[in-house]
């Protein structure tokens, strides 16, 4: 397999590799076409092209779980695609009579905030859907507003797969489910409440944006998690949290590699 060829997780979802920043994936649709969840950093745009060759299937829409630049830096994919972009309406605003994405990096990204004074803004990303509400966004997919992390926070449910995409509402940490930390959240009230109400609809396989997806009990390993109290700050939680930021980090700012996990 070439270094810019997607990987096949399970039938009709391919977690790519040669991008950076949040995972990526391409998932068949019922109508033959394709759907992008997330485009990590701006320069994973030439292995999703790379993808999307590859698989020799139209590319329908792109499906952003919110709007944190290591979601969405490629986006611009839509200018070479001609796919929609499908995002959160409180993710997004009116910019000279359009709807565009908001530039805000958020929390959850300090050291980027700072160097985006050090740095050209990207252009603006074109936004055809702003979902509002639990709708169907593309055949077989339907979107799930889970505000908190961000104000236009999605999860993408393909039914045809029992499958969810989910972007930052958890993060697994070799399959264990996290949540994202209380300072990295928008709102985390908001955010805990829809993390609760996602898992009474989640489907046994969840795609993350951070970490290996779960292809199992991802309904109730949600569930269990929802369930849990935040914990207070100990030594002990502070170097646990410490060490999983670590291994989050160095992920983060990695491309992963064919055959990664």
């Amino acid at each position: 397999m070439s270094r810019s060829s997607p990987g096949e997780v399970i039938p009709g979802v391919w977690w790519l590799h040669g991008t950076r920043g949040s995972n990526v994936f391409l998932v068949a649709l019922p109508s033959g076409g394709l759907a992008l969840v997330d485009t990590g950093f701006a320069d994973s745009a030439p292995a999703i092209l790379a993808a999307l060759e590859a698989l020799g299937r139209p590319l329908e829409g792109i499906l952003l779980t919110h709007r944190h630049r290591d979601h969405t830096g490629a986006a611009a994919v839509a200018a070479a695609t001609g796919a929609p972009v499908i995002a959160g309406a409180g993710d997004c605003r009116l910019r000279d009579g359009r709807l565009v994405l908001r530039s805000g990096i958020g929390r959850s990204h300090p050291v980027r905030l700072l160097s985006a004074f050090f740095r050209r803004r990207p252009a603006p990303v074109p936004v055809a859907v702003a979902v509002d509400r639990e709708t169907a966004v593309l055949p077989g997919v339907r979107a799930v507003p889970v505000p908190g992390h961000t104000p236009g926070s999605l999860c993408f449910v393909a039914d045809h797969l029992e499958a969810a995409f989910v972007g930052d509402l958890v993060i697994s940490h070799g399959g264990e489910l996290t949540r994202s930390l209380r300072w990295a959240n928008h709102d985390d009230a908001r955010y805990l409440q829809s993390i609760a109400e996602f898992a009474a609809i989640a489907p046994p396989a969840g795609f993350p944006g951070h970490g290996a997806p779960v292809l199992e009990g991802f309904d109730a390993a949600l569930r269990a998690l929802a369930a849990l109290p935040r914990r207070p700050l100990t030594p002990r939680t502070a170097l646990e949290r410490a060490v999983r930021l670590a291994r989050f980090g160095a992920g983060f700012a990695a491309r992963r590699r064919p055959g990664e996990k």
